[in-house]
């Protein structure tokens, strides 16, 4: 193919601007124009990707680009502007010389105009849309390619169809495994049973809580007469008999007065029923800003004070204790906590044989160091948990010699958990 022969007016304007020669790609009829100083070499089709090698000057072309040529020029009336593209081959990534960038004669708003070979008749040729400077990177970023397989269908279609399948496989398993009416275990017809007794009715709900709420009134009045009282005789009907009981309260209010001057109230919202009602333990405000557990315990038909408990008596005071060192064992109401002294009778090569508590009077800051050997059923009794840092407890102690030291004592037995003897576990 030969270059095409410019109009008169491309000649004029060839001195100034660079010369365009049109060409019309053999598979795709595209026409686009080139610069003149590419003829001989390859070019890519702006239109169809095709590789395609200019003629050189002199070749003979078909009569239909040579018309095509003309049409070109003459329809354009005169000499395009300067191309934006630069003289300098660029390189493709086979280190070959880049193909120009052709600028197609076809525009979007006007078809170019070809003759029909041998008919002399002119007709409009639907022009090919523009690809852009590097056909060949535009095709492979084209979003609807690379959305699509191979055979047109996006590839969104694919992942949705394959969603489906799956959650129809699921639905399939779960109606599958499903266990059927006869793998099911029979029904069991329910079987009635008049021996056993009746679930209680609302009614029966109201009544018991109207009955403990009585007993809750009465341990109440109980505890503002004890509080009322101004002399034993007054008082001595409305404890809780124990052994002994008079002569240790004589004894207790000959020092103190009676019956306590701390007294400010009751806290009624922790009242507590025992054991079906048989006991009563609440909380009672003291001025001095502190407060301690009484426990009554119901007898006939009313409530006493557990006085040891409240008073939280012991056979001997922290006191007494320290300058007689009993050799027999005598109760003592204490707080107990875990510790670890070793000294002087239980120095600390005797750790691994004997296990120490911290034991506290009520009201006093002294304590004594008690000691229980370890494995025995003492220990088991006094050992609190890893969650419980101190408990009340009535122990039963003494000295191990009149030589020993006056704070170090031997844990006999435990009387009681607690500072209550008899206290119901509910």
């Amino acid at each position: 193919m030969s270059s095409s022969s410019s109009t008169p007016a491309a000649a004029a304007h060839g001195s100034e601007k660079r010369r365009w020669n049109a060409f019309v790609c053999q598979d795709c009829r595209s026409i686009f124009r080139i610069p003149s100083h590419y003829e001989g070499r390859g070019v890519v089709c702006p239109a169809c990707d095709r590789m395609l090698r200019l003629p050189r000057a002199g070749e003979v072309v078909p009569a239909l680009v040579e018309q095509a040529e003309a049409d070109t020029e003459v329809e354009a009336g005169e000499q395009p502007a300067e191309s934006h593209i630069s003289d300098a081959p660029e390189q493709n990534h086979w280190g070959q010389e880049e193909s120009p960038v052709m600028e197609d004669v076809s525009t979007p708003a006007e078809p170019a105009i070809v003759s029909a070979p041998g008919t002399g008749e002119w007709r409009r040729r639907k022009k090919h849309r523009s690809r852009g400077k590097n056909a060949e990177n535009d095709w492979q970023h084209d979003e609807r390619k690379i959305l699509r397989f191979s055979g047109g269908v996006p590839l969104l279609w694919w992942w949705l169809a394959a969603g489906l399948l799956s959650l129809g496989i699921i639905v399939t398993l779960v109606i599958l495994l499903r266990p059927k009416p006869d793998d099911q275990a029979p029904a069991l017809a329910p079987v009635s049973v008049p021996y056993l007794t009746p679930p209680p009715s609302e009614q029966d709900k109201d009544s018991a809580t109207a009955q403990q709420l009585a007993q809750i009134r009465e341990g109440h009045a109980a505890v503002e007469s004890f509080f009322r009282v101004t002399s034993v005789e007054d008082l001595l009907p409305l404890l809780r008999p124990m052994e002994g009981l008079e002569e240790k309260v004589r004894q207790y209010y000959a020092k103190q007065p009676l019956p306590d001057a701390l007294y400010d109230g009751m806290e009624k919202p922790s009242s507590t029923l025992l054991a079906n009602g048989t006991c009563l333990q609440i909380q009672i405000r003291r001025k001095d800003q502190t407060t301690r557990l009484m426990t009554l315990f119901k007898s006939a038909d009313r409530f006493l004070v557990d006085w040891e408990s409240w008073v939280v008596w012991s056979e001997m005071d922290y006191h007494t204790l320290t300058q007689k060192k009993p050799l027999k064992p005598t109760e003592v109401r204490v707080t107990v906590e875990t510790e670890s002294y070793y000294n002087y009778d239980f120095p600390s090569s005797s750790e691994n044989e004997w296990q120490s508590y911290r034991l506290i009077f009520d009201g006093d800051d002294r304590v004594l160091h008690g000691y229980v050997q370890r494995g025995s059923a003492v220990h088991q009794a006094v050992a609190l948990a890893s969650d419980v840092l101190s408990r009340p407890m009535l122990l039963r102690i003494r000295y191990r010699d009149e030589d020993s030291h006056h704070t170090q004592v031997l844990i006999e037995s435990v009387a009681a958990d607690s500072w209550v003897k008899g206290l119901p576990s509910e």
